[in-house]
């Protein structure tokens, strides 16, 4: 009877260290999930931290993920690999990485050295590895406002920021971005408790038009006037009366007015002319917007006149910065430019003093049979000390310099932060704020 106990418990301890086949936990739902694109490339590794299973789209089998396991993903011809090591498993469709209710308080993942809460989509999309970030839109939140407006700034302006984003994500219905292309977004890595409180007392708070979320884009700066969506981004102002310009009386901002100089080879470069000898005899801009904002952009050179129009982000890339923290562009489009020129030996005498111009073309000259604008400047001759002498069409020097000298700082649609941050420091609470700047509007669930 002994040995047959002894054996019967041996086969007990056998039965209780087999591996037993995966099986799916129940996996977390989000109310309002939102997707965010947080990778595009060949190869990224993802670290598990928490509560985790990988699901295989192909194959639709299902594999537990301990904590602190360290992923691999790549992508192949054949598709999706995950490794921790060894291979772990491939996929044609690839794969999800999903959240699962467990033993861990919070689960986050780790990818590229940021760690976000959710999920993770992996799939394949024009031949290259995507990771797309599943999350609840709160949690997004958290991850977004402290990248958005500073957490030291005033609880209220926190708040209308919180709106503010959470109006944009509901109401892109898309694929969102880490960078200002939509958001800027941090994840977990940037969290702050300020801005935490912000979202969690907002939560489920929109921005709404005739009960419809809106779009409520936001900028840093306007200096001092908001912008018309159709002045900046050739939009259809009838469709977005909500999106016009305000006042800004209140905002305090670093870059309310800026100024740049540029060189003549620098706005060459940006309207294509890439030949060194060119020579940039004149710089025009053509100002379509309600507060001035520029739409059109005219350059006179010795290749030939060049004008490119566009939305604010054409005209700003007109005139590049060497720094990242602008994004290498000029900071708006409502601005005005001083042209400096060398004289190039061209001059008109005045009644009050003799005045250098760049070129003939379009100068006003008095003649026998009256005043009249060259039009046509070749084979112009002038009067000179010396008898007459035939003139080039243009100056020889052209261009010394550009200054452009401008106000506000992004697309100055919606809802500016400084602005925010400066009328909450006056007592308006966030619902105030948004209202201002976005008018006719409502704030709620």
């Amino acid at each position: 009877m002994k040995y047959m106990f002894s054996l019967i418990a041996a086969s007990l301890m056998l039965f209780f260290f087999l591996p037993s086949s995966p099986k799916a936990l129940s996996v977390v739902s989000y109310p309002n999930p939102v997707n965010v694109l947080l990778y595009q490339g060949s190869s990224v590794s993802i670290t598990i931290n928490g509560n985790y299973q990988l699901f295989n789209k192909q194959k639709g089998t299902i594999t537990p993920l301990s904590n602190n396991t360290t992923l691999t993903v790549k992508y192949t011809l054949n598709g999706v690999t995950i490794t921790n090591g060894s291979t772990l498993d491939s996929s044609t469709l690839g794969f999800t990485i999903q959240e699962t209710q467990g033993v861990y308080a919070l689960s986050l993942l780790k990818i590229n050295n940021t760690l976000y809460r959710g999920s993770a989509d992996i799939t394949i999309k024009n031949n290259s590895l995507q990771v797309i970030n599943i999350v609840d839109m709160e949690d997004y939140l958290k991850g977004v406002v402290p990248n958005e407006m500073p957490a030291s700034w005033p609880k209220e302006a926190l708040k209308a920021q919180a709106i503010a984003a959470r109006s944009y994500a509901e109401a892109t219905k898309s694929t969102l971005t880490t960078n200002p292309n939509s958001q800027v977004y941090s994840g977990y890595s940037s969290e702050d408790a300020r801005t935490n409180a912000a979202v969690t007392e907002t939560q489920g708070l929109y921005v709404k038009y005739n009960g419809k979320v809106i779009q409520a884009f936001f900028h840093s700066t306007s200096g001092g006037k908001t912008a018309n969506v159709g002045d900046v981004w050739n939009s259809n102002q009838s469709l977005y009366p909500y999106l016009s310009t305000v006042d800004d009386p209140y905002e305090s901002s670093p870059y309310s007015t800026w100024s740049f100089t540029f060189s003549p080879n620098t706005i060459l470069k940006s309207f294509g002319f890439t030949d060194s000898s060119t020579i940039l005899y004149d710089i025009s801009i053509q100002k379509k917007g309600a507060n001035g904002e520029v739409g059109g952009v005219t350059i006179v050179t010795s290749s030939g006149t060049k004008t490119i129009s566009g939305n604010e982000s054409t005209i700003r890339s007109l005139f590049p910065l060497n720094d990242s923290r602008y994004y290498n562009k000029l900071l708006s489009n409502w601005f005005a430019i001083t042209v400096n020129k060398n004289s190039g030996g061209l001059y008109v005498q005045t009644t009050s003093n003799k005045t250098a111009i760049a070129q003939i073309n379009g100068q006003r000259v008095q003649t026998n049979s009256g005043s009249l604008i060259i039009s046509n400047p070749e084979n112009i001759r002038v009067q000179t000390s010396t008898g007459i002498t035939s003139l080039p069409p243009t100056g020889t020097g052209g261009v010394s310099s550009i200054v452009v000298n401008g106000k506000g700082w992004g697309h100055r649609i919606g809802m500016s932060q400084y602005g925010a941050k400066s009328l909450a420091e006056r007592g308006w609470t966030a619902t105030q704020i948004l209202q201002h700047y976005f008018k006719g509007t409502t704030v709620s669930k």
